[in-house]
Order: C-alpha cells, then structure tokens, then sequence
C-alpha cells in the first residue's frame, strides 16, 4: 500500500465512521500516523473502532453526532477542535437508505429523512468545519456520494440517488467557494460495497447479478474506498479540485 508521510500529526475527521466505509477509512488514515477523530450517531460503536486503533498504535478521539442536527454538528465540530486542536480533512461519510424502493412507494417522511441523512449533513458538517479547515495548511474537505448519483440503478432508492447526486454539486460549489483559501473539495463515488448494510439489504443472488455486471467482475471492498480517499487527501493531489472520482471498477464510465 502507498505510505503518506504527509498525514502524519494531521487531524482527520470521519463521519459515519462506526462502520463500513467510514470505519475502514479512520482507520487506514491512522495507519499512515494522522490524528483521527471518529464521529457517529452510534457512539459506542466508534468507540469499538477508535479502540481497535488504539490497540494498533493509532491515534484516535470518538465525538457522538447527529449529522442531520443543526445543533448537534455545531457542537460536534467544537468538540474536536477543542480536543485535536483544530482539522485538516474532514470527510463526510455518513449517509445510507433504509430500502429499495420506487418514486411510487416513497412515503415524504422516509424522502426527507434519507435526503437529511445523506445532503442535508454534508452541508451542516462542512459549512461548521470550514472555519477551521481554513486555518489548516492542507485543508480537504472528500464527500462520498454514490453510483446511485451518477447514473440510474434497477434497483436503489430515488431518495437516496437524488441525494447522492446532489453531493457532487454540493462538492463542486465547496470546490469553487474554497478554492482561493487553498481548500479542496472532492468527491468519491462508490459502487455496491460489501459492507454490513449491503449484505442486509441485498440477496446473494443480487450481489452475484451486480458483480457480473462489473469488469473487474467483483464488488468493492470498504478498503478499496479508504484508498481513494487516502490518495486525494494527500499533498500528491493538491492541485485535484471539483472532482468526483468514480470508484466503481468500471460499472458506469464518466
């Protein structure tokens, strides 16, 4: 794997990190000696997560967040930069869907909850942590949207797509806005994931259809995501700005 020494003392931001790709991502970042702070709304189970770190040699801080909560995320962010001292990357991770679903069959409620889940945070976390991004010397802000905001699925949840899509117009406004304060803004958008939730979700013979249907003939791996975001939180992509990088092994080209 690629060494970053870059990351080394850099503090790291992680929502959604109590699981699945947010938790494999806190944790390569800790791996390359960066101070990480992990935040969820499951705060015991980042707690297990920054304690696997810690057990590893890591560097790692958990703060309990409601990335939907206006109030929650304001004092979530004091939080970190009043134990790590400030934040250099912040990467919003947080964000799923209950089930498949069609435009038909989607009740309002479980629209805006999705949509809150998956936009609304990206906005409320980045706009708190931007005052404090701009005093870093590397600041990043990495958006994880989805192939569900690049392209239309069979099987999704428009709610869920809609959001997805929106992240990465979210990512190129951040990108512009930031740009003259030496931030960059990027987004990943990842494939089916063989993450918990996926598998609770989706049959095996879904999993198999999907995996067909890719080139590289496999689904992702949290880790294959973690890397991507390791890549452009580094010095390596300082001049890459307003980019949403497809981390699907060739299922939908862009």
């Amino acid at each position: 794997m690629p060494s970053y020494p870059e990351f080394a003392g850099r503090i790291i931001v992680v929502t959604g990190a109590a699981q699945g790709i947010g938790a494999v991502t806190a944790r390569a970042f800790a791996e390359q000696h960066a101070r990480v702070a992990l935040l969820d709304i499951d705060e015991p189970g980042a707690r297990r997560v920054a304690g696997e770190i810690s057990a590893g040699g890591g560097r790692a801080g958990v703060v309990a967040i409601d990335v939907t909560d206006e109030q929650s995320v304001a004092q979530a962010i004091a939080g970190v930069v009043s134990e790590f001292g400030g934040i250099d990357v912040l990467i919003n991770c947080a964000g799923g869907y209950g089930r498949l679903a069609t435009v038909e069959d989607t009740p309002i409620e479980e629209w805006d909850r999705t949509v809150a889940l998956n936009l609304r945070s990206v906005f409320l976390v980045s706009r708190a942590a931007i005052p404090h991004l701009k005093k870093s010397k590397a600041g990043r802000i990495i958006n994880v949207s989805s192939i569900t905001g690049r392209t239309v699925t069979a099987a999704s949840s428009p709610a869920y797509g809609a959001a997805k899509a929106g992240v990465i117009q979210l990512t190129r406004f951040l990108a512009q806005q930031l740009g003259p304060s030496g931030i960059t803004a990027n987004a990943i958008a990842p494939i089916t994931t063989l993450t918990p939730r996926v598998a609770a979700l989706r049959s095996e013979e879904e999993i198999e259809r999907i995996a067909a249907q890719i080139p590289l003939r496999r689904l992702a791996e949290p880790e294959d995501h973690a890397q991507a975001m390791l890549f452009l939180a580094s010095d390596a992509a300082s001049y890459i700005n307003g980019v949403a990088l497809d981390v699907n092994g060739g299922r939908v080209m862009m």
